[in-house]
């Protein structure tokens, strides 16, 4: 259950080093540079580990179908309007799992972390963060964290031991404890709704909607004036919350009571 971490990891130690020996070894560049493109390593790591961990999801499917566990043809499609929806819905619980960091910032050297991605964001052109670490790497993620571990947890447990037990794995995964704390919170909340929702593509949605928040918020912010920027946060605060408490009436409604994925 727990291999598919170790795949990610091992395709991110090779594309890293393989970076290191091209870029400072090969072409004469520094550690400097080499760190410039982290984004990058991360986006290609993450499109590496796609390929074989579909494969493997595919083969748990055509198993759980064998096995009784789920349909033949499982799932539910998503309509257009609840694809955004969840894309909201998203940003709602990054926005909320990032306060309870901040109330946690003197435990969890928040600062330090938040150094961490600065050095490592700086002089990024905006599309190219939004790409890969706003589309490209939530989806490499929920393959390995929902789709394999996840979903293979729960052939054995009920729905929110499977849930805890992901979580708890992707937030260790990540490797410091600021985002130990916020991705595990995030972990739980992705795997209630790809149960929730019987769809795959439900917690992707979720994820990429937290991750590309939290991207605009801060230049959303910086923008705004000065004497502007509590009332703006808190309109922000008050129209996501919302969006939160309606999404999970809507979804929690629209539920199947049977596993479907």
């Amino acid at each position: 259950m727990i291999y598919p971490c170790g795949i990610h990891f091992l395709i991110s130690q090779i594309v890293g080093y393989t970076a290191l020996a091209v870029l400072c070894y090969g072409m004469g560049y520094g550690l400097e540079f080499y760190q410039s493109q982290t984004i990058l390593m991360i986006g290609i790591t993450a499109l590496l580990t796609m390929v074989p961990c579909i494969w493997f999801y595919q083969k748990d499917k055509n198993a759980r179908v064998a096995r009784g566990l789920i349909p033949e043809q499982p799932g539910r499609k998503l309509k257009p309007g609840e694809g955004i929806f969840l894309l909201l819905i998203g940003a709602a619980f990054a926005t909320f799992a990032n306060m309870l960091v901040a109330l946690l910032q003197n435990v969890l050297n928040v600062q330090e972390y938040q150094e961490n991605i600065a050095q490592i964001t700086n002089g990024k052109s905006f599309f190219m963060l939004i790409l890969w670490m706003g589309v490209i790497a939530p989806l490499a993620e929920e393959i390995v964290f929902r789709w394999l571990i996840y979903l293979r947890l729960r052939d054995y447990t009920r729905m929110a031991t499977a849930a805890v037990i992901s979580g708890v794995f992707f937030g260790i995964y990540h490797m410091n404890l600021t985002q130990a704390v916020y991705a595990g919170i995030l972990g739980i909340v992705f795997a209630y709704f790809l149960e929730l929702t019987g769809n795959l593509w439900a917690s992707v949605l979720l994820h990429m909607g937290a991750n590309i928040w939290s991207l605009i918020l801060p230049e959303l912010l910086i923008r705004m004036p000065e004497e502007q920027m509590i009332t703006v946060a808190l309109g922000i605060d008050i129209v996501l919350l919302c969006i939160l408490g309606t999404g999970i009436s809507y979804f929690k409604r629209h539920t199947c009571y049977r596993r479907m994925i």
